[in-house]
């Protein structure tokens, strides 16, 4: 009779167990992807941060999309400097998306805008030849294999026409 009774506590014992264990992993579940949710919202957010910074940037100095859309106009060593400085700090942002993009943190249709964004950047001769030449040169090899396909065989981008012509 004594046996029965360990052997009922024992069974009794081993389905509370198995509950906790169960109660456990769903609640380490739920924490993980909230984890996951807050970093991508932190991603976004700082991927968000940037954009207005940059945009910043362009708006203060307006003469640097002239020296982008019209290739005749010659730049003197500091707006070479100033054209380049901006462009990586334009290109750092989508490498970092890149690189959150293929870390699964960012979604396709993130990417593709990031992507769009590059196309529109590189859509001058002025800007082409400055990723030819030196522009790549500032990021790593397989970023640059992805910015050369997004521009491979495209024409100079209509907004920087239609800009001039509005």
């Amino acid at each position: 009779m004594k046996d029965m009774n360990w052997t009922k506590w024992a069974s009794i014992a081993e389905i509370i167990s198995s509950i906790a264990i169960l109660v456990t992993l769903l609640y380490l579940a739920i924490q993980t992807q909230q984890t996951t949710d807050a970093i991508n919202s932190q991603s976004r957010q700082s991927l968000a941060e940037s954009a207005v910074f940059e945009q910043t940037i362009w708006i203060e100095n307006p003469e640097l999309s002239s020296f982008i859309v019209d290739n005749s106009i010659e730049m003197n060593f500091e707006q070479k400097v100033q054209l380049d400085s901006l462009m990586l700090l334009s290109f750092s942002r989508r490498e970092f998306a890149f690189r959150q993009y293929q870390a699964g943190v960012l979604n396709e249709e993130v990417w593709n805008q990031e992507a769009d964004v590059i196309a529109l950047l590189l859509g001058t001769e002025r800007t082409r030849s400055w990723w030819n030449t030196i522009g790549k040169n500032g990021f790593e090899a397989e970023f640059a294999i992805e910015v050369d396909s997004i521009i491979q065989g495209k024409p100079y981008h209509q907004y920087w026409i239609d800009l001039v012509n509005w």
